[in-house]
């Protein structure tokens, strides 16, 4: 695979990370968080997304997204960095 390649698989999967948090966002706008508290300043918080949604709405989401994000990015910044080197030992020699 070259070196723009992996760049741009990287871009793509960073931008799929940007739409699954939009996805998160959208969703929580739609279907607001309910949160219920008792006396005892315990509280629980409900989503009032339908059943299909509520995989979406779950903290674990928008971890993912976030490595998404930031696994894209480490691989557009390794394969700038990898090109960087070669340009940098054509110039040596």
């Amino acid at each position: 695979m070259s070196l723009d390649a992996l760049a741009r698989s990287g871009a793509i999967l960073s931008s799929a990370g940007v739409a699954l948090m939009i996805v998160l966002m959208v969703a929580l706008l739609a279907f607001p968080v309910i949160k219920n508290c008792d006396g005892a300043q315990r509280c629980s918080y409900q989503s009032t997304a339908p059943g299909e949604l509520q995989s979406i709405v779950q903290p674990g989401f928008l971890a993912i997204s976030l490595m998404t994000i930031s696994v894209g990015v480490l691989i557009m910044r390794f394969s700038r960095r990898l090109e960087s080197k070669k340009t940098e030992k054509r110039t040596e020699a």
